[in-house]
């Protein structure tokens, strides 16, 4: 094993060295704020958007390890990133270790390093958001509960503690990979498959019960979980919504899957295809490690393209089986060039698309979110008083309140499948400005447009106090002026 041990330490270093020349500069998203939130202030999950530290359900252990990043002099951003990279490149190592089991040295490592290299994977491990340890925890419980089925009670109590531990890093991973885990236990029989059960509760008050002692007991968490299940359950849930939610979950889970595999695609499809005719164990396994996620996230909601990465890791290891079979039915002579061209193919040219490309998932993307969001928040501090600008936000709200604490920033974010209409009164303001971009005047004529750098634009209006925005969809408009 030592040479493989070698391999796989290599890939990781290579992993990690990789991502430091394209990390991001700025916190990513929403969420992203409400982790550093409890990085800079203490974890507090709460019902409350503005106190949220973060959202519900919490993921402990995932504060947790930034916390040490942080401590040892880190930013929360950088902190968060830190974790990010170190996910990607322990998963890249753990799949060439896992992917062994089936396929040679050569096709685990193509795979390992594809699964690194593709622009999707990269982008998640440059930002401040959770999806990379989604990935790897989704990994490492799937390698756990593999080597452990079929071994008797003691290997399978270690999995099912992992299990559970790994919940407190992404709860949804419990969710995601119960259907794995009752495949596991289930030659044990019901006696024992009861105790590893018990072992796995045990391991989950591991996390659980400091998630619900910071975050003001168990009433007050639960609370905010049953907000946060409901909320998401009546606005994207296909049960809720129907035809349009399915419609638009499918759409998305499609394109973050397809952008996911990239050129792995063909070869994964071809797996998934074989595993219709298969009934073996490890046909069983992959099936049930990947395929109740993306079901999950087509009936219910996929809440970000990163969503795609718990599923990620096991599609990979499916493609490179049959990469295998390929390799395998070529001549002797066939087979180096073959790798060769896999590499090509499934490594060097993801790898360029994100380090050179300009598409949603690149190094280019995550330097237009930095250089805009800087730009922006540069721009309103040189330009508009706090006291009579309100700043229009969507998504980015958090973002705004983060980087211009001293402004007052409202939110409009259409709901979905809706077209309701809503009204926004603009106290004591004379100007409003319009920071995210999508959100579109009715009529041209009513905003102005500043240039805050080369190809970073922002829109105001200037406004009698006490006037009245009213939203449409997308679309906004003084509605009136104050009587």
């Amino acid at each position: 094993m030592r040479r493989e041990l070698l391999l796989a330490s290599l890939l990781f270093v290579a992993v990690l060295g990789s991502r430091a020349p394209f990390a991001a500069h700025t916190l990513w998203a929403h969420d992203s704020v409400l982790y550093a939130g409890a990085i800079e202030r203490g974890f507090h999950v709460d019902d409350d958007p503005l106190r949220q530290r973060p959202h519900p359900p919490g993921y402990i252990l995932y504060v947790a390890s930034a916390d040490v990043a942080y401590a040892g002099g880190l930013g929360s951003n950088e902190a968060l990133i830190a974790i990010s990279a170190l996910a990607s490149a322990l998963s890249a190592a753990a799949i060439f270790l896992f992917a062994r089991r089936w396929v040679r040295d050569a096709v685990a490592l193509v795979a390992a390093a594809a699964f690194a290299a593709n622009p999707l994977v990269w982008q998640y491990s440059e930002i401040a958001y959770p999806y990379a340890v989604l990935g790897l925890g989704s990994l490492a419980v799937a390698i756990a509960l593999r080597v452990a089925r079929g071994r008797g009670l003691a290997p399978m109590l270690l999995a099912s503690v992992a299990f559970a531990i790994a919940g407190g890093f992404r709860q949804d991973l419990l969710v995601l990979l119960s259907p794995l885990w009752l495949w596991a236990v289930a030659p044990l029989g019901w006696r024992r498959a009861a105790v590893a059960c018990a072992a796995a509760a045990l391991g989950g008050l591991l996390w659980l019960v400091p998630t619900v002692v910071l975050s003001g007991g168990i009433d007050e968490y639960a609370q905010a979980l049953a907000s946060q299940a409901s909320y998401v359950g009546e606005a994207y849930s296909v049960a809720a919504q129907g035809a349009p939610a399915f419609i638009a979950n499918l759409s998305a889970t499609t394109w973050a899957v397809g952008w996911g595999l990239f050129a792995m695609a063909p070869l994964t499809v071809a797996a998934l295809v074989g595993l219709r005719r298969r009934r073996d164990a490890d046909a069983i396994f992959l099936a049930l490690w990947t395929l109740p996620a993306l079901a999950l996230y087509v009936v219910l909601h996929i809440g970000d393209w990163g969503y795609a990465l718990s599923a990620l890791p096991g599609l990979y290891i499916a493609g490179a089986r049959v990469l295998e079979r390929v390799i395998a039915s070529l001549a002797a002579t066939q087979r180096a060039p073959a790798i060769r061209a896999a590499w090509a193919s499934l490594v060097v040219a993801p790898g360029l698309v994100f380090a050179l490309g300009s598409g949603p998932f690149s190094a280019t993307a995550i330097a237009r979110h930095d250089g805009a969001l800087a730009a922006r928040v540069a721009y309103v501090k040189a330009n508009y008083a706090p006291r009579t600008t309100l700043i229009l936000t969507r998504e980015d709200h958090l973002l705004v309140r983060y980087y211009l604490p001293e402004y007052r920033a409202r939110q409009y974010d259409p709901e979905p499948f809706t077209h309701a209409s809503r009204r926004m009164r603009t106290s004591r303001v004379e100007r409003v400005v319009v920071f995210t971009e999508g959100l579109t005047p009715e009529r041209a004529g009513d905003v102005r447009r500043v240039q805050c750098s080369k190809g970073i634009e922002l829109v105001y209006l200037d406004v009698v106090p006490g006037s009245v925005l009213e939203f449409r969809g997308e679309r906004y408009a003084i509605a009136s002026p104050p009587p």
